[in-house]
């Protein structure tokens, strides 16, 4: 029992009804609140602390208590005395051990609150729809399968996360929850959800991603006050007909999904004037509607690949768009536009119409060239043009004034425009694997550069004094807000800043360059990790080791005919007769990568001799064997053709083929990059006659 000073010193410590003892480094609630102070208390604060259990008493002694907050302990069950808190309001569990919430809990009738994030919860109680006055309810990241039957009744339900649990199916009840304004359902296993749901009314918020479903129910009442819907990474086909009716939406993302076609509708461009990002990436749409130009609100358009740059690898995963529409010029107020690994050939016209564009990523796609209204996007900062077939830049490249990050790798370029000069403002330039024969004279202009990429061009100079500059990471200090005792992390963008000074020869002067301290335009995180394991920003890398150079199927046509255009060996190209040329262009159009067939590989030499006798280690007449066999022919003296290990090692290798869409056979796709089927040798075996090894007394006798 504590004594009175004890609990007269806990009451000093009650403001106004509330008591803070967050981050305290307690491991069970303080006794002076459950044998004294406890009805002064409406609002308690356990957070941060090792808290195991509460009391059981706890629920009869705390009556007055509305607000109780027990975030971030090792809870592992709540007591049966918690329904008696019948003036609770608030309840936060967030970031505990529970395994099972007690029936009791459905007895808070006042509670308008409740917050389970992050534990282990893999049910609901059975009569859960009884806290009616619900209106906010967090239980994401646990372990639910099911919800219970009796959802249905918490009519003035607003807001439901179920993010992050292993949900298979939303029941019929969900029709029913006319008040739910926002429902995150992501990263579960839904395979359906009831068509009740399109029943809802006053939905804003929906997401839906990371689920099994392949498809949506047919009706949406909510369709015209929704703001924002998600439907990512699951397995739709067909986009339903009441997307178009999203009058009031300002964001709309189903990327990763199984779209064909021309997925969105004509009605959609009219309609939805308000949007700001509309995500359809990850998909196959060969092309946009006619009329997409008019949702000319839109901020953020996404429609190339869904994967994270630094997983991506050298395949298709953005959609199959082959040209824009002329009415996607209309953007002008588009600031961010992925448009990577698609089919694009060539850009409308006036493509530099889009005057407030910032982010641009044009990578993997079919690029030859630029239009000269490119130069006018004063406002670009990040231009991602790699793995396109670009063989030249317009001339006025240089008035994009803004420009800081440069990506133009693994294209055909054999010279910068004279105006490159002018990219003062760069800090990330990329130009791995073009053509370029001169180091270029602009980088003496390039004071703010913190990462240059020139390898494997065609300079005239070793490798190793080709200027490179890496940024070396720094990791963020800690935040002085945090408390000493808090667990976890913040979610949050953690900054990387270069530090390292490099000095670079260029044209027999040195350049020093310093690291600045602004982040460069592009996710932080990714750059960090780039840096620390060795890789470019851009997907072509593969891991820790060397770079890359980007293969495109194209690129295989050099082993049928060495001399076209696409061959990118380092050998000269020969020079092709004007008739050649004609026959290649007709090809192209429907031209198919040749099947590849192994080169034949030289037959081992028999070991059979001359006289056609098969060397084997036979009986002999006598007893001496150890000077016999020395006699007898080496049966694995094999001699090899001169060309027989070069020809094994020249095969395309394994992974090459299944990048370029071969099949492969399963005993080639081990680690290793190159596996040869095993060659049969003859093996010479002994041949022991009966009687041979009995000692000579036993034949006399004796």
């Amino acid at each position: 029992m504590a004594d009175a000073s004890d609990n007269e010193d806990y009451r000093e410590k009650v403001d106004g009804g509330v008591l803070d003892l967050s981050s305290k480094d307690l491991y069970r609630v303080p006794p002076q609140i459950v044998n004294g102070i406890g009805p002064d208390i409406t609002k308690l604060v356990l957070d941060f602390n090792d808290i195991k259990e509460l009391p059981a008493s706890f629920g009869e002694v705390c009556i007055n208590l509305q607000v109780l907050s027990l975030v971030g302990n090792i809870l592992a069950e709540l007591p049966p005395s918690i329904g008696n808190l019948s003036q609770l309001k608030e309840l936060h569990v967030n970031e505990n051990n529970l395994k099972i919430l007690p029936d009791s809990l459905c007895h808070l009738y006042d509670l308008e609150v409740l917050k389970l994030t992050g534990n282990q919860l893999q049910v609901l109680p059975d009569d859960f729809g009884e806290i009616r006055c619900l209106k906010i309810f967090y239980c994401d990241e646990n372990r639910l399968v099911k919800l219970p039957l009796t959802l249905g009744l918490l009519s003035k339900l607003q807001v439901m996360e179920l993010e992050d649990n292993s949900l298979v199916v939303i029941q019929e009840g969900i029709g029913q929850l006319r008040s739910l304004k926002i429902f995150n359902v992501s990263n579960n296993k839904l395979e359906k959800i009831h068509d009740s749901f399109g029943d809802l009314e006053n939905l804003e918020v929906v997401d839906l991603s990371g689920n099994h479903m392949e498809n949506l129910p047919d009706h949406f009442n909510s369709a015209h006050c929704v703001l924002k819907f998600y439907a990512d990474r699951n397995k739709l086909t067909d986009v339903p007909l009441w997307l178009a009716d999203m009058r009031e939406a300002l964001e709309i993302s189903m990327s990763d999904n199984q779209f064909s076609k021309c997925a969105l509708s004509e009605k959609m461009g009219s309609t939805c004037s308000k949007l700001t990002l509309l995500d359809m990436g990850g998909n196959f749409m060969d092309r946009l509607p006619d009329s997409f130009g008019s949702m000319n609100n839109i901020r953020t358009l996404k429609l190339g690949s869904c994967i994270g740059e630094l997983e991506r690898r050298a395949f298709q995963n953005g959609n199959w768009l082959t040209y824009l529409p002329e009415s996607f010029c209309d953007l002008t107020k588009l600031s961010a536009l992925y448009l990577d690994e698609n089919l694009l050939q060539e850009l409308p016209e006036n493509f530099g119409n889009l005057v407030n564009l910032e982010f641009l990523d044009l990578g993997q796609n079919a690029l030859h060239e630029l239009p000269d209204s490119f130069c006018k996007l004063k406002s670009l900062k990040v231009c991602q043009l790699s793995k396109n077939k670009i063989q030249i830049l317009p001339s006025e490249f240089g008035d994009l004034s803004a420009l800081e990050d440069l990506r133009l790798d693994n294209n055909l370029l054999e010279e910068l425009p004279q105006s490159f000069n002018k990219l003062t403002g760069l800090k990330s330039l990329d130009l791995f694997n073009n053509k370029l024969t001169e180091i270029p004279d602009a980088l003496n202009n390039f004071k703010q550069l913190v990462r240059l990429d020139l390898s494997e061009n065609r300079f005239n100079i070793p490798w190793y004094d080709v200027p490179q500059i890496v940024t070396q990471s720094k990791y963020p200090q800690r935040d002085p807000e945090l408390k000493d005792n808090w667990r976890g992390r913040a979610r949050q963008d953690l900054s990387m800043l270069g530090d390292k000074v490099i000095k670079v020869d260029v044209s027999g002067e040195g350049v020093d360059f310093e690291a600045p301290a602004k982040d460069l335009g592009f996710s932080e995180n990714l750059l960090r990790d780039a840096v620390d394991h060795g890789m470019s920003f851009w997907r072509s890398h593969e891991g820790k080791g060397r770079r890359q150079k980007f293969v495109r199927k194209d690129d295989f046509k050099f082993l049928e005919v060495r001399n076209r255009k696409y061959y990118r060996g380092d050998e000269k190209e020969e020079e092709e007769s004007e008739s050649e040329k004609e026959e290649e262009e007709n090809e192209e159009d429907d031209y198919e990568p040749p099947i590849f067939q192994p080169r034949n590989v030289a037959e081992p030499v028999s070991n059979t001799m001359d006289d056609g006798y098969k060397a084997i280690a036979g009986a002999m007449e006598g007893e001496n064997w150890d000077d016999e066999l020395e006699e007898v022919v080496d049966p694995f003296n094999i001699q090899y053709d001169d060309n027989y290990f070069n020809n094994i090692y020249q095969h395309p290798r394994p992974k090459t083929l299944a990048e370029a869409g071969y099949v492969v056979d399963d005993y080639l796709c081990l680690p290793y990059d190159i596996h040869v089927q095993p060659v049969s040798k003859d093996r010479a075996e002994p041949q022991i006659e009966d009687g041979q090894f009995d000692d000579d007394s036993e034949e006399d006798g004796t």
